[in-house]
């Protein structure tokens, strides 16, 4: 099985909040020691702007007509209306695996905190008849790329025929792949906030009988729950693995905080290194501190420590850490802001 390959066009900011405890493992005596953190972010979209989000239905690929729609739609509520009931009554492949993936996202959708959710057709009729608008962003997209077939190919039976030659046996199987794209606009608009593209593939298992090879449904569903995973990430926190590699250092006091960091003992580890910074002012000792500090979420403790040691050595690794601490401190302040709004 192929793994589910996403592209955000274009990229959203990724900094987040630690939420659970680190873990801490020692890859090898010959690489460095790294921190893992269960990392929760906020949503990517500013969802503290939007009160109500809705969803167009997924539209195939000889629906969308086009392969790339930059910062255009896929659809609005107006062209969606004009093809209602246009839809091809034969349920084919493209239009059974979008169904489901409608009414996954859906069910995620009505069960988000931060959002309400608004029936597309409750949208449309407020067009309609010139109210407002019901619903501040709404999902669309659709497939640009949408390839099923059967292959097959002769193998050997392992058995042979009367005259010892091999008997030759024929094997199916089907081969599937699609891209995905959607988008997030917002309603009164039409602006394209957000958008990102899913591209995924797979195949089935070889069968003597080709009536028996299994549906294209079959190869590519176990793909719908990630790509609605991945989409709910605009809209609702998650939660994502990280890690943060330590430095290595010389000194016997370096490798004895190295190894507590390896052991999962990070308050321990952490005293270690400041002591050994504050005694030595090592570059590493104190990057490592601070590191520590970040993956107990003892976040200003972080940043005014990595400061410190970004003018005590001038190296451009402290500085770049600053950056990224002070992006994880706006996140957590996104986060709260998100989980403390009322609906």
């Amino acid at each position: 099985m192929d793994f589910l390959k996403k592209k955000r066009l274009p990229a959203a900011g990724r900094a987040g909040l630690p939420l659970l405890m680190a873990l801490a493992g020692l890859i090898s005596a010959s690489c460095s020691t790294t921190v893992r953190q269960e990392v929760e972010q906020p949503a990517n979209l500013e969802v503290e702007r939007y009160a109500s989000v809705s969803a167009l239905p997924f539209k195939t690929s000889s629906e969308m007509g086009k392969s790339s729609y930059d910062d255009t739609p896929v659809e609005t509520f107006e062209d969606y209306y004009q093809r209602l009931g246009q839809k091809a009554a034969s349920e084919n492949d493209e239009y059974v695996l979008l169904t489901q993936l409608d009414d996954r996202l859906t069910e995620r959708l009505m069960q988000s905190r931060q959002l309400k959710y608004v029936d597309p057709d409750t949208v449309q009729y407020a067009i309609r008849h010139r109210e407002d608008i019901p619903a501040d962003v709404y999902v669309t997209g659709g497939l640009t790329r949408f390839i099923s077939k059967i292959e097959k190919e002769e193998t050997d039976s392992g058995k042979k025929d009367d005259e010892d030659k091999p008997i030759m046996e024929t094997k199916y199987w089907r081969e599937a792949s699609a891209v995905l794209l959607y988008q997030v606009v917002e309603t009164g608009t039409n602006r394209v906030v957000s958008k990102q593209e899913f591209s995924f593939s797979d195949k089935s298992d070889k069968v003597s009988d080709w009536k028996k090879v299994s549906s294209t449904y079959s190869v590519l569903s176990p793909y719908l729950n990630p790509i609605v995973s991945n989409i709910m990430k605009d809209f609702t926190p998650h939660t994502e693995s990280r890690e943060l590699t330590l430095l290595k250092g010389k000194g016997k006091d370096m490798k004895e905080a190295d190894k507590l960091a390896g052991k999962g003992s990070l308050v321990a580890a952490r005293n270690k290194f400041l002591a050994i910074y504050r005694q030595e002012g090592t570059f590493e000792s104190g990057y490592n501190a601070a590191l520590l500090y970040e993956a107990m979420e003892e976040y200003e403790e972080a940043l005014s420590l990595m400061n410190k040691v970004w003018k005590d050595s001038g190296d451009s690794r402290a500085k770049e850490k600053i950056r990224g601490l002070e992006k994880e401190m706006e996140a957590a302040r996104r986060l709260q802001a998100q989980k403390s709004r009322k609906q």
